[in-house]
C-alpha cells in the first residue's frame, strides 16, 4: 500500500504467488532440528550467505539441497534465504525498478518479518532503515479489530469469556444451484448460531436480494450472441462452429455468412468444467492459456454432435478498427486451428476447414470467400458475395448494440449515482467458465459493469510507449484513456494465466491510468475458480475509491 497526501494511493495485491514464505522457513528450520527463532538469528549474523536467487519458495527446495552439497553452513542457507525471499518480494511480486520506488518512509508489517534475518535482509537490499511495529505478526488482526470497533453500532458482538470456553467451529462443502454457475460452496457454522458462505460469486446463497438489476455489459454480450441459431433444413446442411476465443466477436460476422450461404450453423453449446475435461487429453502443452484449452473440448462437442464440418478459421488480422498502428490477432487466436487439426485426431473422421481468412478488407474478403467456398461446397460467387455484405453489416449492428448498451449503462449509473468498473480483457472474456462470475461478483458490491469494447470506441489512437498492433490491445488502451476522464469509473483487467502478449499490456495501462490518477486493478485467472484473493482486491479498491 503506497500512502500519498496523507491517504491510500495505490494497492498492490498478489498476482499468482500464494505467499507462505515465513511457513516456508518455519517448516524448514524445523525439519533441520531449529526453532524458527534460533534459524532467524543463525542467518542474522552469516558472513557468506548463499546465494540462492529470487525465486518463489516453492521452488527453492532443489537449490538449498544443492548448497548443501557444496557444504553450506546452516546459517549461510538461513541468510540465503532471508536475501532470497526479499528479492523475489521487491522484483518479482511488487516489480519496483529500484529501491528508490519504495519511497523513503517504509513500513514493514506480516510474521514473516518477525524473522530478523530478513528484516536486515529487506534493509540492505534497499538501502533503508525501515520500520517494523511490534505487533507485526498480528497486524491483520490488529486492522480486523479495528475494522470491527469502526463498524459496531449500539450492541457489540465481541465474545466475552464464557461464550470464548464454549465456541465451536464447523465447516461443510455444498453446491450452489441458484444459476448455471453451479458454486461449490464452504459453510461456516460458529457455535450453531451464526454462520458464513464463502465460494459464492453472487449473494444469492446468502439469501440477500440480489443486484440483478444492476447493468451488466457481460450479460447483455452473452444474450445478445444467443440469438444466432440454426436455420433448420437448410440445404447446404450442419456445419459446426466451436463458441471460444474470437468466436465470442466474430460469431455474428461467421453465422450470417454460413447461413446466409445455405448452412445450418451449429455451436458447440455453453462452456462448462466438463468442457475443460472432455478435450484434456489432446491438449499438448499446459501453459498456453485457459480459455485455449477450451478449445479442444468444444470440438469434441461439435463431434459428439455428428457434424460432417467443422469451421474454424485461422485470422491473423483482425477488424480494423483504426484504433491502433495495427490490427493483429495474438498469435494463439490466430492460428490455434492449426494446433487443433495436429493433435485431435478424431478430426480426421469430419471435414475440418482452417482457411486462412482477413476480415479487414472487404473487397479481398469476398473474392477469395468467393473462390474458396465455391470450390468447397459449389456455392455460388454471387451468393457469397450477397451473404458477405448481410455478415458485415450483421457484425456492424452487433457492435453497435454493445457500444448503445455501454452509453445507457454510463447513464444509468450517473443518474442514480453508482460507481462504474470497466472489467477489461478479451471477448471470450464473457465466457462464465473463463471469468469464474467475475462480472456477477461485482455487480453483487453494487457496481455497475461495462466491458472495454462498450466504451472505448470514441477514444483516438493512444499513444503507448510499445508497439500497439494487437486489436484487443489498442481497446485496452483506449479504455484505459477514457476511465480517466470520468470520475465515477475504475478499470479492472482480467489477464489469462499463459498470455505472454499481457505482460506487454498490464504495464502499459498500469502507465495510462496512474498518469490520470486511478488505481489499477489486475486480476488473474485460469481453471482455477477460488474468488476469495479476488473478492479481495476489488474489495481493495472499492474501499481505497471511498477514501
Amino acid at each position: 500500500m503506497k500512502i500519498k497526501n496523507s491517504a491510500i494511493d495505490s494497492i498492490m495485491l498478489n498476482e499468482a504467488c500464494s505467499s507462505g514464505c515465513g511457513s516456508f522457513i518455519d517448516t524448514f528450520s524445523q525439519a533441520l532440528g531449529y526453532s524458527i527463532s534460533e534459524f532467524s538469528r543463525l542467518g542474522l549474523f552469516a558472513e557468506h550467505p548463499v546465494d540462492l536467487g529470487s525465486r518463489c519458495t516453492v521452488f527453492m527446495n532443489s537449490s538449498v539441497k544443492q548448497a548443501q552439497k557444496d557444504g553450506a553452513d546452516i546459517k549461510d542457507i538461513s541468510a540465503g534465504l532471508a536475501m532470497s525471499i526479499i528479492k523475489n518480494a521487491l522484483y518479482k511480486v511488487i516489480r519496483v525498478s529500484s529501491p528508490e520506488k519504495l519511497g523513503n518512509h517504509i513500513v514493514v508489517q506480516g510474521g514473516t518479518f518477525l524473522n530478523d534475518a530478513i528484516l536486515r535482509s529487506f534493509e540492505q537490499e534497499t538501502g533503508k532503515q525501515v520500520t517494523r511495529p511490534p505487533i507485526a505478526g498480528l497486524m491483520g488482526a490488529f486492522g480486523a479489530a479495528l475494522y470491527a470497533r469502526d463498524l459496531a453500532r449500539e450492541h457489540s458482538n465481541l465474545l466475552g469469556p464464557a461464550e470464548l470456553a464454549a465456541f465451536t467451529h464447523t465447516s461443510k462443502a455444498a453446491t450452489c444451484n441458484g444459476c448455471t454457475n453451479h458454486c461449490k460452496l464452504t459453510i461456516n457454522l460458529f457455535s450453531g448460531k451464526e454462520r458464513y458462505i464463502s465460494g459464492n460469486r453472487c449473494d444469492r446463497p446468502l439469501g440477500k436480494e440480489k443486484k440483478a438489476g444492476l447493468p451488466n455489459a457481460y450479460r447483455f454480450k452473452l444474450e445478445r450472441l444467443k440469438k444466432y441459431q440454426p436455420a433448420k433444413g437448410a440445404p447446404l446442411g450442419r456445419i459446426g462452429i466451436p463458441m471460444g476465443l474470437n468466436m465470442y466477436e466474430n460469431l455474428p460476422f461467421w453465422h450470417t455468412l454460413l447461413s446466409e450461404m445455405g448452412f445450418e450453423v451449429v455451436l458447440s453449446g455453453p462452456t462448462t468444467r466438463k468442457t475443460y475435461t472432455k478435450g484434456q487429453h489432446t491438449i499438448p502443452s499446459d501453459t498456453v492459456c485457459y480459455p485455449a484449452k477450451l478449445m479442444h473440448g468444444h470440438i469434441e462437442q461439435l463431434l459428439e454432435k455428428g457434424v460432417p464440418t467443422i469451421f474454424y478459421p485461422c485470422m491473423t488480422y483482425n477488424f480494423d478498427e483504426h484504433a491502433g498502428d495495427n490490427h493483429y490477432n495474438c498469435p494463439v487466436v490466430a492460428y490455434y486451428p492449426e494446433l487443433l487439426k495436429a493433435n485431435i485426431s478424431d478430426l480426421e473422421h469430419v471435414s475440418f476447414l482452417n482457411p486462412y481468412f482477413s476480415l479487414s478488407d472487404p473487397k479481398k474478403f469476398v473474392k477469395k470467400a468467393g473462390r474458396y467456398f465455391k470450390k468447397k461446397f459449389g456455392v455460388p460467387e454471387k451468393v457469397t458475395k450477397a451473404a458477405t455484405e448481410k455478415a458485415y453489416a450483421e457484425y456492424s449492428r452487433y457492435q453497435e448494440d454493445v457500444r448503445s448498451y455501454g452509453k445507457k449503462a454510463l447513464e444509468f449509473a450517473e443518474e442514480n449515482g453508482y460507481q462504474v468498473i470497466v472489467l477489461a480483457g478479451r471477448p471470450y472474456h464473457i465466457d462464465p467458465e473463463i471469468n469464474h462470475g467475475m462480472d456477477q461478483l461485482i455487480n453483487s458490491l453494487g457496481l455497475v459493469v461495462v466491458s472495454e469494447d462498450s466504451i472505448s470506441y470514441p477514444e483516438e489512437k493512444e499513444k503507448v510507449d510499445v508497439l500497439n498492433q494487437w486489436t484487443y490491445h489498442s481497446r485496452l488502451y483506449a479504455a484505459a484513456k477514457y476511465v480517466t476522464r470520468h470520475s465515477n469509473m475504475q478499470l479492472v483487467q482480467l489477464v489469462s494465466f499463459g498470455c505472454g502478449l499481457d505482460a506487454v499490456t498490464t504495464d502499459e495501462v498500469r502507465r495510462i491510468l496512474e498518469d490520470g490518477s486511478r488505481l489499477y486493478t489486475q486480476i488473474k485467472i485460469d481453471e482455477i475458480s477460488n474468488l476469495g484473493a479476488a473478492r479481495i482486491r476489488l474489495r481493495s479498491l472499492i474501499a481505497a475509491v471511498s477514501l
